[in-house]
């Protein structure tokens, strides 16, 4: 059955995830630029100012993004085999992490360094958080469904 408490958990967290694309992540102010983080670009808001930042640097949080929202969305369709959508969600539990990782651990040090400054994290930067947090709860829903149907089987 696709109408469970978990596809609704799993479809928030995607539409969290999608957010990203409207939403900054964080604001770099500093001596020499001020910039603003985004899942798929970075912008410097000083005028006719590029930043100083690879091409391919946003290439990670953006491929990871958009690889949790479509797995997110195949995860919904699996409602026939409860074990893999568990492996699943597992495994966008572990994206999402390595996704957090990524962005507080390498995006944000190198941006505060490049900008020379200060960092101020937007709105964008609590998405991935709320989507763990749908992610964990459409887990336990999986969970607790199975739990239901090995019960059943126990009554046969």
């Amino acid at each position: 059955m696709i109408q469970r408490k978990q596809t609704v958990f799993l479809l928030l967290a995607a539409i969290a995830l999608g957010l990203l694309f409207y939403f900054p992540l964080a604001t770099f102010i500093g001596d020499k630029d001020s910039l603003v983080l985004y899942v798929y670009k970075l912008v410097s808001l000083v005028p006719d100012n590029a930043p100083d930042v690879p091409a391919y640097f946003l290439m990670p949080l953006l491929s990871l993004n958009v690889l949790m929202i479509l797995l997110s969305v195949v995860i919904i369709f699996m409602f026939k085999n409860r074990m893999r959508q568990l492996n699943f969600v597992r495994i966008n539990l572990i994206l999402l992490m390595i996704m957090i990782a990524v962005f507080f651990f390498y995006d944000v040090s190198v941006l505060e360094e490049a900008s020379g400054g200060v960092v101020e994290y937007e709105v964008g930067s609590y998405f991935p958080l709320i989507a763990f947090i749908f992610f964990i709860l459409a887990y336990k829903g999986i969970m607790s469904d199975e739990r239901l149907i090995r019960s059943a089987d126990r009554l046969r």
